[in-house]
């Protein structure tokens, strides 16, 4: 028995580096990303049968189970622990609230409180649906395309807009909007997206028989393919934007995402960079089982910097709240 729980915990500590190498393919290979977008929590589970038996049999193979545990509950689950925090000095900050309100199925008003509370200055919003009449403070302007919206406390100029094809629907549909901001002590070009989701690819995959049909993986190649030339488009629209930038809003994508990285990693992502935890902004139930990823994200261009940022509280939606402070790197604000 001792050499069978030998090889099962030193196993399980490859099992954990492996799974968390592989998220790094994710969007690259259906089987990465079937374990970038699941249910990463799944992986604990020979943990908690092999401890037991390692405390009863045999204590030194704690070594390798507590290296798997620090791997599971670290990066392999995006735990995000800032050694150094980024200070405003004294700056004002420019607060940033973004939530994709679930095609309108939200508490109204426990967006507006929090709006109001959180003393934001800049909201951004996705499947927001057009006839929705938003309780604003007063003073306040907005940008609607589609189900995208930006509503500004400070005067908002409209600066354009994207369409793109959500497979597998058939009609493009808004994923991105820009406008620019002009905040008390300069102008801030701020957009909002909402990315392509892989879900519709990755259910077809899943097979309650079999647990996975990989014939089926046609719909996610495809959903790949778009996800990831919508990705470039929009970066290189954001790109040629002068001036300091801010993109907020549902990218469909968490940070480890090589989509995500290939076309996003070159901004500062606020919860990365200052958020403190995991960030979890989705909740959604997959063949019953529950998943959390970090698809909501404030990203910040040269010339800014996040000083905060944290997952707000639930308001209604299967999305969380993200809520981000900006700051200039140095000199005046925003």
């Amino acid at each position: 028995m001792r050499k069978a729980l030998s090889l099962a915990s030193w196993g399980y500590l490859i099992l954990a580096l492996g799974a968390w190498l592989l998220l790094k393919y994710g969007d690259s290979w259906w089987l990465a990303t079937m374990v970038l977008f699941g249910p990463r929590w799944v992986v604990t589970i020979p943990l908690a049968v092999l401890l037991p038996f390692v405390v009863w049999v045999n204590r030194k193979l704690l070594f390798p189970l507590i290296a798997a545990a620090m791997v599971v509950a670290g990066p392999f689950t995006g735990l995000c622990l800032p050694l150094k925090r980024t200070s405003c000095n004294g700056n004002q900050e420019l607060r940033v609230l973004t939530c994709n309100l679930n095609a309108g199925d939200f508490a109204l008003s426990a967006l507006a409180s929090l709006i109001r509370d959180a003393g934001c200055d800049i909201v951004a919003l996705q499947e927001c649906p057009r006839e929705l009449r938003l309780t604003l403070p007063p003073g306040w302007q907005m940008l609607r395309e589609g189900e995208l919206a930006i509503a500004s406390r400070y005067p908002l100029f409209p600066g354009g807009s994207l369409q793109a094809i959500h497979p597998p629907h058939k009609w493009p549909r808004a994923s991105f909007l820009h406008g620019v901001v002009r905040a008390p002590r300069g102008d801030v070009a701020f957009c909002t997206v909402h990315l392509p989701s892989p879900r519709y690819g990755l259910q077809n995959i899943l097979d309650r028989r079999t647990l996975l049909s990989v014939s089926r993986k046609g719909l996610l190649d495809a959903e790949t393919v778009q996800r990831a030339q919508t990705s470039q488009e929009i970066q290189r629209i954001v790109r040629s934007i002068s001036g300091p930038v801010i993109v907020a809003g549902d990218f469909n994508m968490p940070v480890e995402s090589s989509i995500y990285r290939r076309y996003w990693g070159g901004f500062a992502n606020a919860f990365s960079k200052v958020g403190i935890g995991y960030g979890w902004t989705e909740r959604s139930t997959v063949k019953g089982i529950e998943v959390g990823v970090r698809v909501d994200h404030v990203l910040t261009g040269a010339g800014l910097v996040p000083c905060a940022c944290e997952a707000g509280p639930d308001v209604g939606s299967d999305h969380l709240p993200l809520l981000a402070a900006i700051c200039r790197v140095s000199g005046n604000f925003p």
